[in-house]
């Protein structure tokens, strides 16, 4: 009997426990509030400016969108916080040869949206310290109470485009681009301190466009992005035929059935640009997530924050003509026939374009 009692007024205790537990419903989901330096950076030494972003992370007890707006959300106060980018000799070295406070600089703007429109909060490296691609370089972020964000970088070597061909000689191109990287990063005479491991190949198709009715004209530019070439190799050599062109300035150009404007090809530019394997990995692990496990490492390179520090480097071929087969073929294709590419022949007495997927000439 006294056991029973004595039951009862253990399971009215927890009652009433629960009972004046459940009045205060309120969970309490922030941690303590951490100053989180977020950095980005590419150095480029073929630059003449480098920029480093950096932004802050915050922590508020409302919904994230109503600090969008706030400048304070995304971004330190300049006086809060100082930038400096060092220099070491090596990979191995632990102690830098020289440093430079990186100057503050709001002047790229940001595009409206839901993000403040204050401009990007940027970071400058002064003109006068130059980036050498045998060295590394650390950018070092020191807050307000002395505590530190920092990330330390190898520079990318040269690229060296063997096709289309050098400047000093005719520059056709053919549906070949055939490229080598200078990466060695052994010492004591390093051509870089990072290899390249993905690429970046665009082509600028420039073309002037003549509408017949008004006689004005006008000149264009096609950007076409090539696919991303991931290789550890040094030299690498990528095919993108005639077809694959077509189609491209297809999905970019708006037809032209009635034939009232005549296009015509003026020239190519090909831009390469080479990036580490520090980029890539960043990149991958920051890209959507298409599996069941939707968990990712974390990218760790900057320390005491977040983001990345790394480098490229990018090399030009400008006014680069098509292989004549190419260009011919544009005026038999059924992908370019309405985008009206003309050419002239028998010294501009003829002008040709296409009627029908077939070449016709007045």
């Amino acid at each position: 009997m006294n056991l029973l009692c004595t039951m009862k007024k253990i399971f009215g205790g927890l009652i009433a426990l629960l009972l004046l537990q459940s009045c205060d419903n309120e969970i309490d989901v922030n941690a303590d509030y951490k100053d989180l330096t977020v950095m980005y950076g590419v150095l480029d030494p073929a630059s003449d400016t480098n920029y480093v972003r950096i932004q802050r992370g915050y922590l508020g007890d409302e919904a994230a969108s109503a600090s969008f707006g706030i400048s304070d959300s995304l971004y330190y106060d300049s006086a809060e916080i100082d930038v400096f980018i060092r220099e070491y000799s090596n990979p191995n070295a632990t102690t830098f040869d020289r440093e430079a406070k990186l100057i503050w600089d709001d002047s790229k703007s940001l595009d409206t949206g839901t993000y403040t429109g204050e401009g990007h909060h940027l970071y400058r490296v002064p003109s006068n310290f130059d980036i050498q691609r045998d060295k590394e370089y650390e950018v070092v972020v020191r807050r307000l109470d002395g505590t530190e964000a920092s990330a330390r970088t190898g520079i990318v070597g040269r690229i060296r485009i063997l096709r289309p061909l050098e400047p000093f000689s005719i520059r056709i191109f053919n549906g070949q681009i055939q490229f080598i990287a200078d990466q060695e990063t052994t010492q004591p005479n390093p051509e870089a301190t990072v290899k390249m491991t993905a690429y970046q190949p665009v082509l600028y198709f420039h073309y002037k466009e003549v509408n017949l009715t008004t006689d004005e004209e006008s000149f264009h530019t096609v950007t076409i992005r090539l696919p991303l070439q991931e290789t550890r190799f040094d030299q690498t050599e990528i095919i993108y035929n005639g077809s694959q062109l077509y189609a491209a300035l297809a999905s970019e150009i708006e037809p032209d059935p009635s034939k009232n404007i005549l296009r015509f090809f003026q020239n190519m530019d090909l831009e390469i640009t080479g990036v580490s394997e520090d980029m890539m990995t960043y990149i991958e692990l920051n890209s959507p997530a298409t599996g069941v496990n939707q968990n990712r490492p974390q990218f760790e390179q900057v320390v005491n924050g977040t983001g990345i520090l790394t480098s490229r480097t990018t090399v030009a071929r400008e006014q680069i003509d098509l292989q004549e087969t190419i260009e011919s073929r544009m005026l038999e294709n059924s992908l370019v026939c309405d985008l009206n590419f003309t050419i002239l022949k028998l010294n501009g007495s003829d002008t040709c374009y296409c009627i029908n997927n077939q070449e016709v000439c007045f």
